[in-house]
């Protein structure tokens, strides 16, 4: 029997074979559905090593991403405590959401002390009457990512830098959960200057805000991802060519607005 719920579902299974359930997480609630039943199952034999599962799954997020174009991730141990936590709640429960356990996935990294500027999550669980192997298992759980649009672009985002994956299985259900974890840490955050060295007030955008900055103003912004810096002008406003374009700053950017001799407004910055 198929239900479809929203929210976080209390599982527990009698089947034979099953599909797969993934979920994942940015900065909202997703909705999750799941097959459920009654009764338990009964492991296949010998038991797989899930430390190894993980390593395959580590590696081939990379392998995925190094096809994209996409930096390779650093695995990183709190962002690992905090999936391996995720995964082994699950497994217990036979819960499965990304609040399963009354926390959203930041609130679960923060407490194992990565500080972030952003944080994405991946879940899933796999169930197969006749078993895995290890290769076998990490296969399924990273395909199912990368054939679903969401959790792909969470494995190939471009800003996340670091990664934690766990997994663990249900006494109960015979299931297999798989937590993924992205991270980008707090010292990574982009970091630029603007300097408004005119006796005007300028305005500029950055990414889809509209910000100002007064006469002999210094405003220091901090991003968590590269933004896009651009600033207004009038269609009569005498300046630069460069001035108009479109800039991309990195970590340590700064960028001063000034009027030359023959009253021309000009941009320097990196």
């Amino acid at each position: 029997m198929l239900y479809l719920l929203w929210g976080c579902l209390i599982l527990t299974v009698l089947v034979v074979g099953e599909s797969p359930v993934y979920g994942q997480k940015i900065q909202e609630l997703q909705s999750e559905s799941a097959y459920f039943g009654n009764g338990p199952i009964v492991e296949p034999k010998p038991a797989l090593d899930l430390v190894r599962v993980g390593q395959l799954i580590f590696a081939r997020t990379n392998q995925f991403r190094d096809q994209e174009k996409r930096t390779p991730l650093k695995s990183n141990y709190q962002l690992t405590e905090s999936a391996q936590a995720f995964a082994d709640y699950l497994a217990k429960t036979d819960k499965f959401c990304h609040t399963a356990d009354g926390k959203e996935p930041w609130d679960r990294t923060t407490k194992a002390g990565y500080q972030h500027c952003i944080i994405l999550e991946n879940i899933a669980y796999e169930y197969n009457s006749a078993g895995f192997t290890v290769q076998a298992l990490a296969n399924d759980l990273v395909r199912g990512w990368e054939n679903s649009p969401g959790h792909r672009k969470n494995m190939l985002d471009p800003d996340v830098l670091e990664i934690g994956v766990g997994l663990a299985r249900s006494s109960n259900t015979g299931r297999y959960y798989a937590v993924q974890d992205f991270g980008r840490p707090k010292s990574a955050m982009i970091t630029f200057k603007v300097f408004n060295r005119t006796d005007a007030m300028l305005t500029y955008t950055i990414d889809d805000q509209t910000c100002t900055a007064g006469p002999n103003y210094t405003i220091t912004y901090e991003r968590s991802r590269p933004p896009e810096l651009r600033f207004v002008w009038g269609e009569k406003a005498n300046v630069t060519q460069a001035a108009r374009r479109l800039f991309r700053p990195a970590n340590g950017a700064s960028y001063t607005v000034r009027t030359t001799e023959e009253k021309t407004v000009t941009v320097d910055g990196q």
